[in-house]
């Protein structure tokens, strides 16, 4: 049996592999194999230009990849444009069809799905309508009504849908099938006990190194929420460093910080395979993620399972990670430098996170959530297999 993957994602091409920047090493696709034969993925795939350094490879054994022209254009809602034609054709040679949501392609690829009578499958991670509206474009702004009503009507017809969220996602993008929940966030093996002790041993008033990861191409991601949030304290805090982590373009960010005064403190960290992240994290004492708007929140969940306190906007499934009093309402960066100071002055308040975080982190270990996923996946099989009898 072969299952189609299909999603926006930009894979690249070079010398027979295939490699990710971040989200689909080839462990990913390992828990759709335990379900099928072969695995083709649907996706935006480029030659490789670049260094390979911080890709992870993403190709292997029992997986292909198949390019999907850019849909989103005009010509999508075409009957002949180039990506639905090459999107029957992927979805015609597969037996099932598992679309993650929201993308382009994962819309295209459940429209052929419906059209041609294969089983289908859906995974909710995002909500479109605020992806778009914080895009920047005008484009995207006066798109994210239209990809919000394609998301509702896609995910209420799905026959099954997984959420990354335990309740956000599901409140906003209900589904009539069968669900379940089950965060695309697998951590590996657990941190020793070494590191969380050591974390609560560490004195803030000598220096905090605070940190950040996301995309500096993304505006929603909020770094400039950070930075105005920092520049308030340079007078009320000890010595600090921002370190940020992420793919893009960091000119205009290295200018904002600059003309903030954090000319120094804040340091661009390039990007890391994704197993490296966990060798980047101990060296952070406080995480922040000012999001905008977020489906869940990746790296939130990697920093709590490397013990770092975390303070986050109020958006998303991050609602379900941090604590009440480490979030702040979105782009409001004085709530978040009051949070700052409060959890950088109460040693208590900065061990009891380092704690709880530890701990809530552990519902997103890899053996739970293989579990998660493998039965709701095994129902998804039983269901085909009765539709073909």
């Amino acid at each position: 049996m072969n299952w189609l993957f299909a999603y926006d994602h930009k894979f690249y091409e070079s010398d027979e592999k295939v490699f990710s920047k971040t989200a689909f090493p080839y462990e990913t696709w390992q828990r759709y194999l335990t379900h099928c034969d072969t695995l083709t993925v649907a996706c935006r795939l480029y030659p490789f230009t670049k260094s390979k350094q911080a890709y992870s490879v993403s190709s292997g054994e029992r997986v292909s990849f198949t390019a999907i022209p850019n849909p989103s254009s005009y010509a999508y809602f075409m009957p002949y444009n180039p990506a639905i034609q090459a999107m029957r054709k992927a979805v015609s040679q597969a037996d099932a069809v598992i679309a993650r949501l929201p993308s382009q392609i994962g819309f295209l690829a459940v429209k052929v799905a419906r059209e041609l009578g294969k089983p289908y499958a859906v995974e909710v991670v995002g909500d479109p309508k605020e992806t778009y509206r914080l895009h920047g474009s005008l484009k995207a702004k006066l798109y994210a009504p239209v990809a919000k009503r394609t998301m509702l009507k896609t995910v209420a017809q799905a026959p099954f849908a997984l959420y990354i969220t335990e309740k956000e996602l599901q409140t906003l993008y209900p589904t009539k099938g069968v669900q379940a929940s089950c965060s695309n966030t697998e951590l590996p093996d657990f941190v020793d006990d070494m590191l969380i002790e050591e974390r609560k041993q560490r004195d803030l008033n000598q220096k905090i190194v605070f940190g950040m990861m996301g995309s500096l191409d993304s505006q929603y991601k909020g770094l400039d929420v950070a930075i105005k949030a920092l520049a308030r304290l340079q007078t009320e805090l000890p010595p600090f460093e921002f370190r940020i982590l992420g793919s893009g373009v960091s000119d205009k960010w290295k200018q904002l910080a600059t003309e903030s005064g954090l000319k120094e403190s804040v340091i661009f960290c390039g990007t890391k395979p994704a197993h490296e992240v966990f060798d980047w994290l101990p060296d952070i004492d406080i995480y922040l993620q000012p999001s905008r708007t977020e489906g869940q929140g990746r790296s939130v969940i990697e920093a709590m399972a490397m013990g770092c306190p975390v303070i986050t906007s109020n958006v998303g499934g991050m609602k379900e990670l941090a604590e009440t009093n480490m979030r702040f309402e979105s782009e409001n960066d004085a709530e978040l430098a009051a949070i700052i100071v409060k959890l950088t002055e109460n040693h208590a308040l900065y061990i009891e996170q380092i704690e709880r975080n530890y701990i809530k982190a552990q519902q997103f270990s890899k053996e739970v959530l293989i579990k998660k996923r493998k039965n709701h996946y095994q129902k998804f099989m039983n269901w085909i297999e009765g539709q073909n009898k």
